[in-house]
């Protein structure tokens, strides 16, 4: 029952909601009544330090009954003096958002430096109240919830820093691969975090809904490494293909019967190229597109008239001649492309095989010809 004069305090649920601490209007005086439910805490603080934490639910007067440390101060204390502060703390577990202001800069090994932006939510409780009032309220002098939240959100944004860096460092992880880490950095984030806030009577209970917003030139690069990789091609094949479609569809304007007729003829082609562009992607040894050729050793496409493979040094063609018709032709021919002679002779002497214009069987070393 509350003495004439005294006045009661307790944390109104309007002023509640996430807010994860509340400092109650009025200094608190001797005989007041503080009400603690079973989700709080409530701090007695004066003079920057805290004086008691009523860390159990129920009612209580501000006497030297409930709060043994006023018999200390009764001597300086008289009458209805203020005696010093409340403040309400959660005991509930918590959930807020955290993001990047600006972007993290991540050194990639395909793309260079990367700007990335990352968000996500945490959930946190205060585990160590007077801990948490004496860092926040004694030391920072912050009496609002929204500078704590504040504060747990950068410090989560450094600690997400250094966990890209020590994945990048210990497993390889670029930011292509970020996607499919996600869960990773969640936990490495974690444990670096909590680390970061334990101290300060706070404890970091759960990270989830982590995302990466990669930069739109690297999401285009990451999308195309994934259509390559469903193709089975290459880049150069997979830009040459695009590029053809593209091209055949993107004929065509105006209005006159002309311009309708070209139009018409290259949907007809970019439609046809459309259905070809897997199979001339899928082309590897055994027929490159029309352009290009396979190198014989290294298989990199390359322009038909190349002489020697850009990619290893291998010299590409040389070829043989017709004995009739004295076209070049492509080694290991059996007949001429252009007369049908064959191009197989035997020796005279072993009657083995022999490829034209040798002039020593391979098999008996008999010279062929004069």
């Amino acid at each position: 029952m509350s003495l004439v004069g005294a006045d009661t305090f307790n944390w109104e649920d309007r002023y509640k909601g996430e807010n994860v601490m509340y400092r109650v209007p009025k200094n608190i005086r001797w005989n007041d009544n503080v009400v603690v439910r079973e989700d709080e805490y409530g701090v007695f603080f004066r003079d920057g330090k805290v004086m008691h934490v009523f860390d159990r639910p129920g009612r209580f007067a501000m006497t030297t009954l409930n709060v043994p440390v006023l018999a200390r101060l009764a001597k300086a204390v008289t009458g209805i003096e203020q005696l010093g502060e409340i403040y309400y703390l959660q005991r509930r577990e918590l959930r807020g958002k955290f993001g990047t202001a600006e972007p993290l800069v991540f050194r990639d090994k395909d793309f260079g430096m990367v700007r990335l932006r990352m968000f996500g939510q945490f959930s946190y409780k205060i585990v160590e109240p007077t801990l948490f009032m004496t860092q926040f309220v004694g030391t920072k002098g912050w009496s609002r919830s929204e500078e704590v939240i504040n504060w747990m959100r950068d410090q989560i944004v450094m600690s997400l820093n250094d966990a890209l860096g020590e994945l990048k460092r210990d497993k390889g992880m670029g930011a292509a691969d970020m996607p499919a880490y996600l869960e990773e950095i969640e936990q490495v984030l974690l444990v670096k975090v909590d680390d970061d806030v334990s101290r300060y009577g706070v404890k970091i209970m759960k990270l989830t809904g982590l995302n990466i917003n990669l930069p739109e030139e690297v999401q285009k690069a990451v999308d195309m490494r994934g259509a390559m990789g469903v193709l089975g091609t290459d880049y150069m094949r997979y830009q040459a293909g695009k590029a053809m479609v593209e091209a055949a569809e993107g004929g065509g304007g105006g209005g006159g019967a002309g311009d309708t007729a070209a139009a018409g003829m290259g949907l007809g082609v970019g439609a046809g190229l459309g259905m070809m562009m897997p199979q001339m992607m899928q082309q590897g040894d055994q027929g490159a597109p029309a352009t290009t050729i396979p190198c014989p050793k290294c298989n990199t496409a390359i322009p038909p008239n190349t002489k020697f493979c850009p990619n290893c040094g291998e010299k590409i063609g040389g070829g043989v001649s017709c004995p009739k018709c004295k076209a070049v032709i492509p080694p290991n021919t059996k007949f001429c492309p252009e007369c049908g002679t064959s191009m197989q002779a035997s020796c005279p002497k072993c009657n083995a095989d022999i490829p034209p214009n040798t002039k020593f069987c391979p098999e008996c070393g008999e010279k062929i010809g004069e």
